[in-house]
């Protein structure tokens, strides 16, 4: 033939779902089964009107034709192979031969084999994302607080990465360098599995199965029922008044305390004497004395800001170690072996500051640096921490910008989540509508440049 065949898709089905039998390929996809034909027009198995419109297109002749369908281990049909118009020594079509035959069943078996390792190795790779992503989701669903942080870092990950490569055309990344990062940002948080779930959940304070305040309310309106009732013995005045006066600094207390466990505002010096105050109060009531807080509960609301003791910011903490020291037991492909690196390096901050390894500078790949802002920013914006209320949108860009500064993240990168706008495109998505107030890019980069 002296023009190229041009050859297209075979379609295996008709639009109407049934199996398709106007093509040879198709009709031993199909039957699985070897058809081997000297003259394909003059056989009534299937129906050759495809193969005329193929010969039409192409103005070629065909005569005899071969095809094998390819099967793997288990016996099902991967592909066809399909052979036309055998020639002879002298380019003369002629049928295929026993001898052809036998080469077309070793050339099938090969190709058997060789498709069915890519279609295992394919079927990997696809059940570990799959499963990745399966346990990434159900350890976000442990807090009830944190539901989808995972997906959404990994989301700004995969982006600010994708906006890298745009901006900066020294440096690019590979499919497989690509899929990395999206593997270590899935990964990230994998350590919080063993992270107590009443600390990742500890919304107040006072926080532990449940929020202790109540207890505290309890002891309070006891002491508040003990003062009425002794009023009610005594009726001199200046009892009554003494009586009246322990009532509106119980009321006091009472406010205090509710206000101090939501972490909120930091604990002066003069709150902290407050705090002492009401841990010594006793209230006497038939020889038994009454308080309103424990030691334990006056630790925990002495904390100077949120809601985590020293004890137990280790313990969230320690997910990061727990995050590398697991990853690094598991034998990822050559092409993914920096997962562990990245993954357990999103709480490294670029000055050496951060943890666990206190990496710095150059230690800290670029991919470890995406997924630390990815996982700073979604965490400022997030509106459904338990220690903090939703920040505004420039606030959280201002914070970034700060922490740029103080050299904790990296200001290029920073720059490429500012510039691109890819904040205000994140914020639409998934902030509240409240959140999302103007930003002047310019002073926030000039905050850290």
């Amino acid at each position: 033939c002296a023009l190229p065949i041009s050859w297209s898709s075979i379609l295996l089905y008709e639009e109407d779902g049934s199996k398709r039998q106007k093509n040879l390929a198709a009709c031993v996809f199909h039957c699985e089964k070897e058809l081997v034909f000297d003259n394909i027009y003059e056989q009534n198995v299937f129906d050759t009107s495809g193969t005329k419109s193929y010969d039409l297109k192409n103005n070629y002749t065909t005569r005899s034709i071969a095809a094998f369908p390819i099967k793997d281990h288990e016996n099902s049909v991967l592909g066809v192979i399909q052979l036309i118009n055998a020639l002879d020594d002298d380019n003369e079509i002629i049928s295929f031969t026993q001898e052809h035959i036998a080469m077309l069943n070793s050339l099938n078996s090969l190709a058997a084999t060789i498709l069915t390792n890519k279609k295992l190795i394919e079927n990997l790779e696809t059940l570990l994302h799959q499963f990745i992503r399966s346990i990434a989701r159900a350890i976000d669903r442990k807090s009830r607080f944190t539901a989808h942080h995972i997906d959404r870092v990994a989301l700004i990950s995969e982006q600010l990465l994708e906006l890298f490569m745009k901006q900066n055309h020294t440096r690019k990344f590979s499919t497989d360098e690509i899929n990395e990062l999206s593997l270590a940002a899935w990964l990230h948080d994998v350590g919080k599995i063993v992270t107590p779930e009443h600390i990742i959940n500890k919304a107040t304070k006072l926080e532990k199965i449940i929020d202790r305040i109540e207890l505290i309310n309890e002891r309070i309106n006891t002491i508040e029922l003990a003062v009425k009732f002794n009023s009610l013995d005594e009726q001199n005045r200046e009892f009554a008044d003494k009586q009246s006066a322990i009532l509106e600094k119980l009321t006091g207390y009472r406010q205090f305390l509710h206000e101090i466990n939501f972490g909120e505002k930091f604990l002066s010096d003069e709150m902290l004497s407050v705090l002492e105050e009401i841990f010594r109060f006793r209230y006497e009531v038939f020889g038994k004395q009454l308080f309103i807080i424990n030691e334990d509960e006056k630790n925990n609301l002495a904390v100077r800001k949120g809601t985590f003791l020293p004890e137990e910011m280790q313990i969230m903490k320690d997910h990061a170690v727990a995050t590398k020291e697991m990853l690094a037991e598991l034998t990822f492909p050559k092409k993914y072996k920096n997962v562990a690196l990245y993954a357990g390096a999103h709480h490294e901050k670029i000055n050496g500051k951060g943890y666990p390894d206190g990496l710095q500078g150059d230690q800290l790949p670029t991919q470890a640096r995406i997924i630390a802002i990815a996982d700073t920013f979604e965490a400022l914006t997030a509106k459904d921490r338990p220690y903090k209320k939703a920040n505004s949108l420039s606030t959280s860009l201002k914070i970034l910008a700060l922490m740029a500064k103080d050299s904790e993240l990296d200001k290029d990168i920073l720059d490429i989540l500012l510039d691109s706008g890819y904040y205000l495109d994140y914020a639409k998505q998934f902030l509240e509508s409240s959140q999302i107030d103007d930003v002047d890019i310019k002073s926030l980069k000039a905050v850290y440049h």
